[in-house]
């Protein structure tokens, strides 16, 4: 006696036609009853989706009622502070579905977490006593491979953090469009119960591991448009050692008011005073002077004083808009320093009204000869960011409070008198070329030993620079050929680089003298101390020879002024020292 089927012939050829004849062929040749196993898979196939979906809805409840989640975003700086600390979790190193690569960052959020892995090198490199040639052959091979960051692939993956089960879930997803495709990502940590506290602990130990790095560095965050976004938004980019405001080459009373100043403004009572009496809280500086002189610098060093962050946009960016500048001065912090470089190349010179009527007789000269009035202003409008634009969000009504607004320009006679004004900006600096003072102290801080410079030891090297004469305007060598030394071309190296390492043997008396000796041979006010450093720096190891040649250095400086081969301070020609 054969099986009955499940359910209906009948039924079944309504969802399969011809099933009845298909099923009387297999009877016929086969002896096999299909519809009883037809019937059967179609009850266990409805069996198994109300499993299936009764088991969403449960398990969707618990994940509801019983489960705690938090979301880190890929746009996030939270997303690179978990995923370090991932990496250098063993489940991530154990498990057999992970992601290798070089770098863990999100490319939507730039730090320098990777480079952290340099630093450790420099600092493990600055132990080693050999000379350079002995350093590079250590050092070639390993430079060549970079450490390799392993973390979990996409899908879930559990681990053990203090004592309890919790699960990392990866996703990615593909975002399709009509004009190009972008990549999100998401990553869950969860842990069983309602009480989130475990996982809150786990990203505070993750943001801390990370910014313990940091330690007294100074962070500089960069305000630019990530992938999709329609504002710029403020990155970090990257944190450096803080820089000793005594590296800073500034008249020390100028210094000293600078400091003074801000620390009145950042204590806590000055801002009740300020909102006592209705006084914005804001601060504005003005540094201004030719490239080379120090403005960054000094800008630098205040913030590791101070343990600030530094803030910088470009307002020569194409794509910074009025709106999207208003936006990043919004998102600022209150303690921290906000930087704007080079103002006088931002479009920033240029006077809010500039029409002037052209008279009968320049109108008809300009005409008759082809020329342009001078009087003429072009009314062409100018794309990024306008002056009253920028001065409406410096201090308007919506302007952000508690921050110092620093702004460097190399030539402070062309902006407009608005942008200068008190209460935009409340104090300003000035930095010009070397003194006699900042060219000795220049030479002292190549030159001094410090702690962590390599000891000295080993013979001085065979020979030193020619010593130089001026004869008719002209710096001649001993031979009497007149030599004009490049200043374009690093210096080249010593036959014997480990012994010329070596070779600074002075005492700190003798610096002393050879400082002396040095700003007599290099004319005061006459050249930026990024210039002096330059030239220092390619004599590093051998301060007798730098003062020896400094008066061959200072004619061919001049004679490549003259033919116009330096910079003449209207740009940046220099990195600021």
């Amino acid at each position: 006696m054969s099986a009955q089927p499940i359910v209906a012939q009948p039924l079944l050829d309504s969802f399969v036609p011809g099933f009845s004849i298909i099923s009387s062929l297999f009877s016929q040749y086969f002896h096999v009853d299909i519809s009883f196993y037809i019937s059967s898979l179609i009850v266990l196939t409805g069996i198994a989706a109300g499993l299936k979906y009764c088991g969403s809805i449960l398990w969707g409840s618990v994940i509801e009622n019983f489960i705690s989640t938090a979301e880190i975003r890929l746009d996030d700086e939270m997303y690179n502070y978990v995923m370090a600390w991932v990496s250098s979790q063993s489940f991530s190193q154990k498990t057999c579905r992970f992601v290798a690569g070089t770098k863990t960052n999100s490319d939507l959020v730039l730090l320098d977490y990777d480079d952290d892995e340099n630093q450790e090198r420099d600092e493990e490199d600055s132990d080693i006593t050999g000379g350079p040639q002995d350093y590079w052959l250590n050092i070639t091979n390993r430079e060549k491979i970079k450490t390799l960051q392993y973390t979990p692939s996409d899908g879930t993956h559990l681990f053990f953090y203090k004592g309890q089960y919790l699960a990392f879930t990866r996703r990615q997803e593909e975002q399709q469009s009509i004009f190009f495709a972008s990549r999100s990502e998401q990553i869950h940590i969860s842990c069983f119960g309602r009480n989130p506290k475990i996982l809150k602990e786990l990203l505070e130990e993750a943001q801390r591991a990370y910014l313990e790095k940091d330690g007294n560095k100074t962070v500089i965050y960069r305000g630019c448009k990530k992938s999709g976004d329609s504002d710029p938004q403020w990155v970090r980019c990257m944190s450096r050692p803080p820089r000793p405001l005594s590296t800073v080459v500034l008249d020390q009373t100028q210094k000293d008011d600078f400091i003074d100043d801000i620390k009145d403004y950042l204590h806590p009572s000055t801002r009740r005073w300020y909102s006592n009496r209705g006084i914005p809280y804001r601060r504005g500086y003005l540094f201004h002077g030719p490239p080379g002189t120090g403005k960054t610098s000094l800008c630098y060093s205040v913030a590791g004083l101070f343990g600030l962050k530094i803030f910088v946009v470009s307002l020569n960016s194409a794509s910074l808009t009025e709106d999207g500048l208003a936006a990043l001065f919004q998102d600022l912090p209150r303690r921290c320093i906000l930087l704007l470089e080079d103002i006088d190349t931002a479009g920033m010179t240029a006077k809010r009204t500039e029409t002037t009527e052209p008279t009968d007789d320049t109108a008809i000269k300009a005409k008759l000869t082809g020329t342009q009035d001078p009087t003429h202003t072009n009314t062409t409008p100018q794309k990024g960011i306008s002056l009253s634009a920028l001065l409406n969000i410096i201090d308007g009504v919506a302007s952000a409070e508690g921050r110092l607004l620093v702004m460097t320009t190399n030539h402070i006679e062309r902006l407009d008198k608005a942008l200068r004004r008190p209460g935009r900006v409340d104090m300003t600096i000035g930095f010009g070329f070397a003194d006699t003072p900042t060219i000795r102290g220049l030479y002292r801080a190549i030159y001094t030993r410090l702690e962590g410079d390599l000891p000295a030891g080993g013979p001085a090297p065979n020979g030193s620079a020619p010593t130089t004469t001026k004869a008719n305007g002209h710096c001649v060598v001993p031979n009497g050929a007149a030599k004009t030394p490049s200043i374009s071309h690093a210096q080249d190296p010593p036959t014997d680089v480990k012994t010329h390492i070596h070779n600074n043997h002075f005492t700190d008396s003798e610096i002393d003298a050879l400082a002396t000796s040095f700003a007599a041979a290099v004319p005061a006010d006459e050249f930026t101390p990024a210039e002096i450093q330059g030239y220092l720096l390619k004599h590093k190891y051998a301060p007798a020879e730098a003062v020896s040649g400094a008066e061959a250095w200072v004619c061919g400086l001049r004679k490549e002024k003259s033919l116009g081969e330096v910079g003449d301070g209207g740009e940046r020609d220099g990195e600021e020292i």
